[in-house]
């Protein structure tokens, strides 16, 4: 068994690694856009809620919906918070899966390479027994010829 064929194995099953360390990394980026946006969603929102506030305030607002605006605006000032916080897990759970990724893309290049260098050692090997055989059977035709001459 060649040296290459005992290390495929590894490099086959270090490629799917990889194809799924890339999955994972670009889903991670998905999710991480995703949670971006969501927060982009809620900070136009309050901007739009609290540009109403002066409208309703001019218009005449009572205490009780003055109340109910802030408690409002309590819960999406919270609400931000949070996706705050999910954006951070994100990031965080991005840069893992991408870091995984070029580990393991480290590897398949390192092994990619010893299977490439063990390639070329076996073709010189070849070669040179390629002609070895050629050099004997030119001799061997030449003393051929010189016996029959």
């Amino acid at each position: 068994m060649k040296r290459e064929q005992r290390i495929s194995g590894y490099r086959h099953s270090l490629e799917g690694g990889e194809r799924e360390r890339a999955a994972r990394a670009q889903a991670a980026d998905h999710r991480l856009r995703e949670a971006e946006a969501r927060l982009e969603e809620l900070e136009r929102y309050r901007r739009e809620y609290l540009a109403g506030f002066g409208r309703r305030v001019a218009d005449g607002m009572g205490g009780p919906a003055l109340r109910d605006y802030h408690a409002f605006l309590g819960r999406l000032d919270a609400a931000i918070e949070q996706q705050r916080q999910v954006i951070t897990r994100c990031a965080a759970e991005r840069e893992f899966d991408q870091q995984r990724w070029r580990e393991v893309a480290v590897q398949l290049k390192a092994v990619s390479a010893v299977i490439d260098r063990w390639r070329v050692e076996e073709r010189v090997v070849e070669d040179r027994a390629e002609q070895r055989d050629i050099d004997e059977r030119a001799i061997r035709m030449r003393y051929a010829a010189a016996a029959e001459a």
